[in-house]
């Protein structure tokens, strides 16, 4: 008789990984890839995660995860206030000390929305992301973790 044990990563112990700790959306990608939705990981997706994030990863890969990432509502879509959050978490003023304006937020997200949304229904589907994110130069090599 053998004891399988499951080894599980908490949310502390991941995201004490330097790579992790500077990205500003370190805690939306521990809820992309944890199971419990709670951060903690069992090694299999700690694995699978980081096998997502590295540099052999292919681009459509590292696409689909931008996008879950992104979507921070879990619809399936980047709408308006997907966009807002995603534009807080990069400039992250209590982090950074910069700071748009509200007014200035809100062009950043119907700029992006304007130049992404092939449709034209005022929200980026994954067709709409693939196709915008498959045109950016450096989103492939800077969509990565390395350890």
């Amino acid at each position: 008789y053998q004891r399988r044990v499951r080894a599980v990563l908490t949310k502390p112990e991941i995201l004490s990984l330097p790579e992790l700790a500077a990205n500003p959306f370190n805690e939306r990608i521990l809820d992309v890839f944890s199971q419990t939705g709670d951060g903690r990981m069992n090694f299999e997706e700690f694995l699978d995660m980081m096998s997502q994030f590295s540099s052999k990863a292919p681009l459509n890969t590292k696409i689909d995860i931008a996008f879950r990432i992104y979507d921070f509502n879990d619809d399936g879509e980047i709408c308006e206030k997907d966009l807002e959050k995603v534009v807080l978490f990069l400039i992250q003023p209590s982090v950074t000390g910069g700071n748009l304006s509200t007014e200035d937020r809100q062009k950043v997200v119907n700029n992006v929305i304007r130049e992404m949304d092939m449709d034209d229904d005022g929200t980026i589907s994954y067709l709409d992301f693939k196709h915008g994110m498959s045109k950016l130069n450096g989103f492939e090599e800077s969509f990565k973790i390395t350890l």
